[in-house]
């Protein structure tokens, strides 16, 4: 009778040590899938002086209008930025290729160059690149807001401490900023009026030096403020209203920021993680427990990543902390906005926490349901001030800090 020569025993134990090499093999690519999927580590937080940023920028840089429309009489708000394709050019010609002045928009973990995302500034990377160089709707939406709320209730920038976090390219500050310069009653009156101080975080330092500061300028530039100095220039003027190009001159750099300094307006910039911002060591507390540290905080597009929610509100609410609350005697009155057949409250406290953005981010998880989820959590209150219900929604939230 034929029989098979082996042991069951055997088998067995091939059968496990086959499991064991499997099993490890599995283990071992699962490790290194999870190490592939790892994030860079989070760019630290680091300030960014803005003479230096000045001093970086190329002898000549473009920009067009851009023009926001508005509920108030005026219809609409013409602001200046810089084109994206003059930013490439800088960048091709400091020699992008390798990343030479771009090293905060590409790391080693992404073989994106910062050329790549100019060309596709909607492209989001974590942890490398998170968007800053597209101008998104819903900051568009910030201005229409912020340029209502300073009309129907006269609302006045000057003296406020304001936050931009996740700026990018800056286009609500940008909005104040041309703001200040064009108020005549604060070009008059710049002695008495106290400080107004401005500051600007975004993660990528790449982008606060390529789009943000150079529509900060470029917003001094198109402000009524800056006429005299534009009345010294030969030869062709740039447009404050049209597509153009503006020397950057010594001259240029030193009257902006002594304009800034007439009008006693500070601002800086800072790049870096969220939690690594502390803004108490940027504007200390005061003795009166309940001042904020910021009476203006503004933020656009920024709540698409669910696993950065807890972060981002937790600086919310401490660069908030002092806000009144509802049961305080500042909250004594509201002032109700129509826009766009919208009901939008602007209440009447000591600080502003304003959040645009849209109802869902397709593809990515996050949205408006997440956020205010995560900001309940914390005690926060949360109030829609302006919807924009046409193609994605769209909102303006309004958070109000325990």
């Amino acid at each position: 009778m034929f029989k098979f020569d082996f042991d069951i025993q055997d088998v067995e134990d091939g059968i496990d040590e086959a499991f064991n090499i499997t099993r490890n093999k599995t283990e071992e690519n699962k490790n290194e899938s999870l190490q592939a999927l790892q994030l860079p580590k989070p760019e630290s937080f680091a300030e960014l002086p803005i003479a230096d940023l000045l001093d970086a920028l190329p002898s000549l840089i473009s920009y067009s209008p851009l023009s926001v429309p508005v509920s108030s009489p005026r219809k609409s708000v013409t602001l200046l930025r810089r084109d994206l394709f003059d930013a490439r050019f800088q960048l091709i010609s400091e020699g992008a290729g390798d990343a030479v002045e771009a090293e905060d928009v590409l790391n080693s973990s992404t073989k994106k160059t910062a050329l790549g995302f100019l060309e596709n500034p909607s492209d989001l990377v974590p942890g490398v690149y998170e968007g800053g160089l597209k101008t998104w709707e819903c900051s568009l939406d910030l201005v229409e807001y912020l340029d209502n709320v300073q009309y129907q209730s006269n609302y006045s920038f000057a003296g406020k401490k304001i936050l931009e976090l996740g700026c990018g390219t800056g286009i609500p500050s940008a909005f104040i900023v041309h703001e200040l310069f064009s108020s005549q009653s604060i070009i008059s009156d710049h002695q008495d009026c106290p400080q107004t101080v401005i500051h600007l975080q975004d993660y990528n330092a790449s982008v606060i030096q390529l789009v943000t500061l150079p529509n900060l300028l470029l917003a001094w530039y198109a402000s009524s403020e800056s006429t005299d100095f534009r009345n010294t220039l030969e030869g062709d003027i740039p447009s404050t209203t049209e597509s153009g190009e503006l020397p950057i001159t010594p001259e240029l750099k030193s009257t902006f920021l002594e304009a800034l300094d007439k009008l006693r307006i500070s601002i800086r910039f800072f790049s870096g993680s969220w939690n690594s911002f502390d803004p108490s060591s940027i504007i200390p507390s005061t003795s009166n427990s309940k001042q904020p540290h910021y009476n203006l905080l503004l933020t656009s597009e920024t709540i698409y990543r669910l696993d950065s929610l807890p972060t981002l509100v937790a600086l919310m609410q401490k660069s908030c902390v002092g806000s009144v609350t509802p049961n305080c005697e500042l909250e004594d009155s509201t002032l109700k906005l129509q826009i766009n057949d919208s009901s939008n409250v602007a209440p009447s406290r000591q600080s502003m926490c304003m959040i645009a953005a849209k109802v869902l981010y397709f593809g990515v998880g996050g949205g408006i349901p997440d956020f205010l989820k995560a900001v309940k959590k914390v005690g926060g209150q949360v109030e829609t001030v302006l919807e924009k219900k046409v193609g994605v929604g769209r909102q303006i939230l309004s958070v109000q800090w325990r």
